[in-house]
């Protein structure tokens, strides 16, 4: 009883104000996630011990282009034998790109992977419209290597 005379107290104003916050915030998360989605997967090299192929899948989930930034994260024992590199890739239009990396594990680790939409010029050609993002999306994924 005493939630509902806070209620009939309360501003007419500040409870719609509330009530429009609550479903805004709703919508706009379900916006920014559906934007980029991302895959890991691992793989061992075939005729080599302690080899992996890991690759990224990033899938646009929007009609127009937008930049997307690959990282890979790795516990201490993982080594990138040829790098571990940055990938910043243009997708247009509910594109898909793999990217990969070769990695070398002796013993049992973990990978994260990391895929960002940012605002990167000269990524995507001069001619298509880039897709401006307010909010920041950032995707994560995890693996653990057992050896």
């Amino acid at each position: 009883m005493r939630a509902l005379q806070f209620l009939f107290k309360t501003s007419p104003a500040i409870l719609l104000l509330v009530l429009c916050l609550r479903l805004g915030s709703g919508a706009a998360q379900d916006l920014v996630q559906g934007v980029i989605s991302a895959k890991l997967t691992i793989d061992p090299v075939e005729n080599s011990t302690n080899y992996y192929d890991v690759t990224v899948t990033v899938k646009s989930n929007v009609a127009k282009c937008i930049v997307v930034r690959v990282t890979l994260e790795a516990s201490n024992n993982v080594i990138f034998p040829y790098g571990n590199f940055i990938y910043t890739a243009c997708l247009c239009e509910f594109s898909t790109r793999n990217l990969f990396w070769e990695i070398q594990a002796t013993e049992n680790g973990i990978i994260k992977a990391k895929a960002e939409v940012v605002s990167e010029e000269n990524i995507c050609p001069s001619d298509e419209e880039i897709y401006i993002i307010v909010y920041k999306i950032c995707i994560k994924r995890e693996i653990i290597i057992i050896c």
